[in-house]
């Protein structure tokens, strides 16, 4: 059975993109933390069975990735990657040179990606796909998240988990403080419901 972990940045008050207004640019505030981390982000991608990302991720990468080099990009580009859209127009994925790694998820998002954790045994990365991080967490089938927090607060942006439906306890697995950014990994498995006490 595959394991979930969304992997992501956020600042101090929680947000994953630049500022209102300014959206795309999260490298105003993130690339000292991204760089500090750089290691220990690749060997987590290294290790990944298969990426999952939603729509708005894919368009992003599909047009970086395939032209680059380096063990990134062999991260990136050789791991199987499953896309997930609810955009009904989005009937085609390519990936460069490597269209033979990258899958449209047919069905409903729930059905399709139960069917893809049972195919794999290791981990499923996500990184970012907000939307598609909180539609699995509210489905139950998120495991584990792997969140960078960068010590700035930036008042405004779009918040990683503003769409949830309800409660998420979770555990905390670790904690690595990257010194040089300030920034900090948490590292947490999500408690399954019917796991909860009380």
């Amino acid at each position: 059975m595959g394991k979930i972990i969304a992997s992501v940045s956020t600042t101090l008050d929680g947000a994953f993109t630049g500022p209102s207004g300014d959206e795309d640019n999260m490298v105003s505030w993130a690339m000292p933390g991204v760089i500090d981390a750089m290691d220990d982000n690749l060997a987590m991608f290294q290790k990944a069975e298969a990426l999952l990302m939603g729509r708005v991720t894919y368009t992003g990468f599909a047009t970086y990735w395939p032209y680059q080099e380096g063990a990134w990009a062999d991260a990136m580009n050789k791991t199987p990657k499953y896309v997930a859209s609810r955009n009904k127009e989005l009937q085609d994925v390519q990936w460069g040179d490597y269209n033979d790694t990258i899958f449209l998820l047919d069905g409903g998002l729930s059905q399709a990606v139960s069917k893809l954790k049972s195919e794999i045994n290791g981990s499923i990365v996500i990184p970012a796909s907000a939307d598609l991080i909180q539609s699995l967490m509210n489905a139950g089938l998120v495991d584990e998240l792997s969140m960078i927090v960068h010590p700035v607060i930036l008042g405004s942006g779009r918040r990683y988990f503003e769409n949830m439906a309800d409660r998420h306890d979770m555990k905390l697995l670790s904690t690595k403080l990257y010194e040089t950014s300030g920034s900090i990994r948490l590292r947490y498995e999500i408690i399954k419901k019917k796991s909860r006490i009380g």
